[in-house]
């Protein structure tokens, strides 16, 4: 097994930072290339006999939301509320111990994983920022509104991706919120004609 910490190289690229989840799997930050701050995040799930690793997106996290809202609803929302608490800069571990007691019975995604990986994904959208047109932040700010989220200042790269968990929360579907957030929905996109 090769050792996962800061400083080692994954797939050529320098591991930044290192969190070893409760259930053995790795969250790395890595170099990468949109910006002089810009880092990418992994998740490695296997180190023997090979690593195996995928790119988590807040896509990811917002269909796990889905299917967390369609099995409860109540605590659904108990998650979207650490989640915006890590948006605001509140300590993982203080929001596991707040909200951990309503995701454990839950399908998908561990909370603590959602969390930190979503609080590293979130620092990553704010980093490559680099604006939007005025009438999606009008949008945007709407969506978060109706969800009574007001956004943390400084935090405008991310706020896309919570008004995609808010959308969810008011009733879209997944694919709807993606493309509503020009998101790839490639077999929607086929469908209409795009190649």
């Amino acid at each position: 097994m090769r050792e996962i910490k800061v400083g080692v190289y994954l797939r050529k690229k320098r591991i930044l930072d290192v969190i070893k989840l409760s259930n053995g799997w790795y969250l790395v930050k890595t170099e990468n290339k949109k910006s002089e701050r810009d880092f990418k995040v992994k998740v490695i799930f296997q180190t023997t006999p090979s690593i195996r690793s995928l790119t988590p997106k807040h896509a990811h996290f917002v269909i796990d939301f889905f299917g967390k809202l369609c099995a409860d609803r109540e605590k659904a929302m108990k998650v979207l509320e650490a989640i915006v608490e890590v948006w605001r800069g509140k300590p993982v571990k203080e929001i596991l111990a707040e909200y951990e007691g309503f995701a454990y019975q839950l399908p998908g995604y561990p909370l603590e994983y959602i969390l930190y990986a979503l609080k590293w994904i979130f620092e990553q959208e704010d980093v490559n920022f680099t604006g939007r047109p005025k009438d999606r932040q009008i949008e945007i700010n709407e969506t978060l509104r109706r969800c009574g989220i007001e956004p943390p200042p400084n935090r405008a790269g991310s706020e896309l991706a919570v008004s995609l968990f808010c959308n969810i929360a008011l009733g879209m579907h997944p694919v709807d919120a993606f493309l509503r957030a020009n998101l790839d929905v490639l077999p929607v996109k086929r469908a209409r004609g795009a190649v």
